[in-house]
């Protein structure tokens, strides 16, 4: 399953929210029977989290687990205004579980070049992601990065220069590059744990259980607020989102999404577990993603 296509199942499912609240207006429900994913950030905020994502396929009862992957990264709000905030992300460490691999081992080797690198990104008033700031600079800096690491390749394994010419192999490198990087959508597109981690901020969604049904669609969602009991260690007063939708396809194809944040009360996020299942007649692929809080300071 594409995280692409995970990320447009969440905002199906808030647009199906918003459609089950317009039935029942805000004004008309009591405040305190209401989740609010507000971000009251503040400039210098600074949080650490851990991001995972693992794809396993399964057929009959056996499980393999075909791609895992993962990164350490620091979000910390630069600015603050009335429109929205500025924040600035850098990944602090990253690892995959293909590392053996020509293919795996350069991609794990481009990620770690670029470990260190500020990408800054903005998001509006309620801390909803919304765009890449400075992507021409990431896009310069992936091209470079690449480059070297050819250089790289072909210095430490001489043997190649027989095989492939390292002209054309840079501009093909370059070619794809283009295709996935060359613009503000493209590389905002790339950043699949913001969309996800901000995903639900500036949503607000009535206390306790709901379900709205919408063209073969079924969408099921759970709000609660106050404490979290399960996180034993919070002194913070926080609310949690758990969230389902099933998709049917015309071929029999079955997906099923499962959601499940909590949140800190100033509408940071404490953990994020997005799971989507895709069923077919001969196999099922599970799709999990998952986002950590680790520290939080000011």
């Amino acid at each position: 399953m594409k995280l692409k296509t995970m990320l447009c199942a969440v905002l199906l499912f808030l647009s199906m929210a918003a459609q089950a609240q317009n039935q029942e207006t805000a004004d008309s429900v009591a405040t305190d029977s209401l989740v609010r994913v507000i971000g009251w950030f503040c400039k210098t905020d600074t949080l650490e989290y851990t991001f995972s994502q693992v794809v396993a396929e399964v057929v009959g009862t056996d499980t393999t687990v075909v791609e895992a992957a993962g990164n350490d990264f620091r979000i910390c709000v630069a600015d603050s205004t009335k429109k929205g905030y500025t924040m600035q992300l850098v990944n602090t460490d990253v690892w995959q579980r293909d590392s053996t691999s020509v293919k795996g081992r350069m991609t794990l080797e481009a990620a770690r070049m670029a470990l260190g690198t500020k990408v800054l990104f903005s998001t509006d008033e309620m801390g909803g992601f919304q765009e890449i700031i400075n992507w021409k600079d990431l896009y310069k800096n992936a091209l470079n990065y690449q480059d070297k690491l050819v250089n790289r390749i072909f210095y430490e394994h001489p043997e190649l220069y027989a095989r492939q010419n390292i002209d054309e192999l840079k501009k093909q490198i370059k070619q794809n590059t283009e295709e996935l990087m060359g613009s503000q959508e493209k590389i905002t597109n790339l950043f699949h744990q913001l969309k996800l981690l901000f995903a639900f901020n500036g949503k607000v969604l009535p206390v306790g259980e709901s379900t709205v049904e919408n063209a073969g669609t079924k969408f099921h969602y759970i709000a609660r607020n106050g404490a979290l009991e399960r996180e034993e260690d919070s002194t913070e007063n926080e609310y949690q989102l758990y969230a389902e939708m099933t998709e049917k396809e015309a071929d029999g194809t079955t997906t099923n999404y499962y959601y499940d944040y909590a949140y800190f009360d100033d509408g940071w996020p404490r953990s994020v577990l997005a799971t989507v299942e895709e069923e077919k007649a001969d196999k099922k692929v599970i799709t999990q993603m998952k986002i950590n809080w680790l520290t939080k300071s000011w």
